[in-house]
Order: C-alpha cells, then sequence, then structure tokens
C-alpha cells in the first residue's frame, strides 16, 4: 500500500469514526431527553424506591458516554489536523480551518456545555427524587445514617463527575493543545 494509499485510508476511517460518534451522541441525547424524565415518571408513579435511587446514577453514566463520545471526536479530528492534512498539499484542511478562528468552534462549546448544564440539573433533579422517595420509604427509620450514606454516594458521583468534566473540558471542544 502506497502513502497517498494509506492516507486516503486514515481519512475514511477517521471521517466514519467521527460520523459514527455523532450518532451515538444523537441518540444519547434522544435518549437522556426523553427516557430519563420518562423513567423518573414512571418511578414515582410506581412507589420505585430502588428505581428512584438510580436515575441519578444513569444520569451520570449518560453524561460520562457523552463526554467519551465527544472526546473521540475531537480526538479523530486532532489527528486529521496533525497526521493527515499537512500532506495535503495547496489546501487548507477542514480542521486547521476550523481552528483558524475560535468563533467556528463556539458552537462546539455551546453544544458541550449546554448538554452537560442540562443533564447535571437532571441529576440535581433526580437525586432529589431520590431522597424523598427514600424518606418516604422509610419515614420512621430512627437511624438516618442509610439516608447520609445514599446522600454521601451522590454527592461522591457529583465530584467524580465534575473532575472528569473539568479534566477532560478542554480535550472535547479544541483540537488544539
Amino acid at each position: 500500500m502506497s502513502q497517498e494509499e494509506f492516507m486516503r485510508q486514515q481519512y475514511l476511517t477517521l471521517r466514519d469514526e467521527i460520523r459514527n460518534a455523532k450518532a451515538r451522541i444523537f441518540w444519547l441525547i434522544v435518549i437522556g431527553t426523553l427516557l430519563i424524565p420518562a423513567a423518573a415518571f414512571a418511578a414515582s408513579a410506581f412507589d420505585s424506591t430502588l428505581a428512584s435511587g438510580a436515575i441519578p446514577f444513569v444520569v451520570l453514566v449518560l453524561m460520562i458516554t457523552f463526554i467519551a463520545e465527544q472526546n473521540s471526536i475531537i480526538r479523530a479530528g486532532r489527528y486529521l489536523r496533525e497526521h493527515v492534512e499537512p500532506h495535503i498539499e495547496g489546501v487548507i484542511g477542514w480542521e486547521r480551518w476550523l481552528e483558524s478562528n475560535r468563533k467556528l468552534r463556539s458552537v462546539d462549546r455551546i453544544f458541550f456545555g449546554a448538554f452537560i448544564l442540562i443533564f447535571f440539573i437532571f441529576y440535581g433533579v433526580g437525586t432529589r427524587a431520590a431522597l424523598e422517595s427514600l424518606m418516604v420509604a422509610a419515614p420512621g427509620v430512627e437511624d438516618m445514617s442509610y439516608h447520609w450514606i445514599t446522600l454521601g454516594g451522590y454527592v461522591a458521583g457529583g465530584i467524580f463527575f465534575l473532575y472528569v468534566l473539568l479534566r477532560h473540558w478542554h480535550a472535547c471542544t479544541t483540537t488544539l493543545e
């Protein structure tokens, strides 16, 4: 295989990876915005403390998966900009053009931030609903340690997510280092 053919195959493969990651992100958004509220409603309607308690962690998994997919897209774009586009003479590649003006990536940052904000709100609301469900399920419990342990789990989950978010924010919004 010639170097030109190899570079062409890399480009096509990375383009497909980006396309597939964008499709997965679309489905994560659909699942998150439709099924999470529906699951919360069902958990409340059927008085399911376990289902209510699981919803915040499902939201965390969706958020972490979104970050991973977004990071995958940006990583593929960075590779294209640094290793494929320089071999194409006389043409400014897509990724280099996008990074040439900060405004061209602003929609990516706004979309990423908006998704995270909305789902972090879902996490907070889900956590509150789960704790209220727990209080209703065990109203006369004198030992509140169970409630505090549960709250600690949700706080730890939120802190973990914030750590991941802060660690990967830059990597998910630009192909520049």
